[in-house]
């Protein structure tokens, strides 16, 4: 019995199976809450553990069953969706100088108020009651700025922690282009 290679076009729709499993997928993520409602209504500690039993035994039971209602086709047809995607929002594009530069600010601002809390709390007194807020406002300025800077900073931030990491500039030539150049001129 071999696999058959099925290709999906863009447009295509797998049809009454792919919804009917849908579904039954998104039915199943309200089995356990279905369960702890039914369960408030029942006075009996015996029936209130079977009926939330078999709700919380179900609920990942009907996913599966949701899975395999949906079948082959249905599933490419989400993978070539999920690409599609990809392609268009998630996959880093290059960002511009000015983009890279604001980024760069939001990355480092959170540093000074952090360094100025930490050895100069005097100066900032009336922030006390504050200061939860403020480190959170500053943390996720500091995150934020991780998704300015674009898919290129992610790389850059990832080589600090490796070791075999090289910093590779493009517009400086390296030492053996000078050598050859050199050479070049000597003859």
């Amino acid at each position: 019995m071999g696999l058959k290679n099925i290709t999906v076009n863009q447009n295509h729709n797998p049809g009454f199976r792919f919804y009917f499993g849908a579904s039954i997928i998104i039915l199943s993520f309200f089995m356990v809450p279905t369960g702890l409602l039914v369960t408030h209504q029942m006075h009996q500690h015996v029936i209130k553990a079977l009926v939330l039993g078999f709700f919380w035994v179900n609920g990942p039971l009907w996913k599966v069953i949701g899975i395999a209602v949906m079948g082959k086709v249905s599933y490419y047809y989400i993978i070539e969706h999920l690409r599609i995607h990809y392609n268009k929002i998630i996959k880093p594009k290059p960002v511009g100088r000015t983009r890279y530069y604001i980024g760069l600010f939001m990355f480092t601002l959170p540093f000074v108020p952090s360094y100025v809390m930490a050895y100069a709390p005097h100066l900032l007194p009336e922030l006390a009651s504050w200061r939860i807020y403020f480190n959170l406002f500053f943390d996720l300025v500091f995150l934020s700025s991780l998704f300015v800077l674009g898919g290129d900073f992610w790389d850059k931030l990832r080589a600090l922690f490796n070791y075999s990491a090289k910093a590779n500039f493009p517009d400086e030539p390296s030492l053996d282009d000078e050598d050859d150049s050199r050479a070049r001129d000597m003859k």
